[in-house]
């Protein structure tokens, strides 16, 4: 009888060490689990806030668009469409044809598109945006429009302007809201990144 007490008894220390062991990775596979999810979570809330960035960037290259309105003599987009070269490489005075694997505009074989420099004002710690910004003209077939010539109703993405204190409303010549895409990126924390695009519409000068 007492033999097989002291059997049992070293059976019941076998099963506690199995089951001890059974819990502890039970506990371990948990705290993973966790970890994991944390993980993720903190991703998702990342490129969340990427995507909030964007239209920080928006707003940057939306006043750089009023502030270079082509009735102003002086601006960038003013010199550049009657051969100047002083605007900044990230302006595109005619728009590029969208990259069916990036969504990005296309600059051409053999070039690259050019960002404006990161910036990180207004930003949370960690996060920088860019932008670049196409004028929605182009080439004219038949050779009537070349690029970086001024913006016409012809070979751009305009509407009209009425004067709606007539009655009938009447057609203000030689003004229009001309079109800009903007394609902004957010870089963030983890390698997170966003893209978005955006289209501004600006009343000026379109002859």
């Amino acid at each position: 009888m007492g033999k097989s007490m002291k059997r049992q008894k070293g059976v019941v220390l076998v099963i506690a060490l199995i089951a001890l062991v059974a819990i502890s990775l039970a506990g371990i596979s948990l705290m993973r689990t966790v970890d994991t999810t944390n993980l993720i979570s903190g991703n998702m809330a990342f490129n969340e806030a990427a995507v909030q960035m964007e239209d920080v960037g928006e707003e940057e290259a939306y006043n750089w668009i009023i502030g270079n309105a082509y009735s102003n003599t002086n601006s960038c987009q003013y010199t550049q469409a009657n051969g100047g070269s002083n605007c900044p490489s990230y302006y595109y005075s005619d728009v590029m044809p969208m990259d069916a694997t990036t969504k990005l505009p296309n600059p051409g074989s053999g070039n690259t598109l050019n960002w404006s420099p990161a910036s990180s004002t207004g930003l949370p710690p960690g996060y920088s945006v860019q932008y670049l910004i196409e004028r929605m003209c182009g080439t004219v077939v038949g050779g009537a429009q070349t690029n970086g010539a001024a913006p016409t109703f012809a070979n751009c993405m305009a509407s009209p302007v009425y004067d709606t204190t007539q009655n009938p409303p009447a057609l203000v010549a030689g003004t229009g809201r001309l079109f800009f895409r903007v394609t902004v990126r957010v870089s963030g924390p983890r390698n997170t990144s966003g893209q978005a695009q955006y289209f501004i519409g600006m009343e000026d000068n379109v002859t």
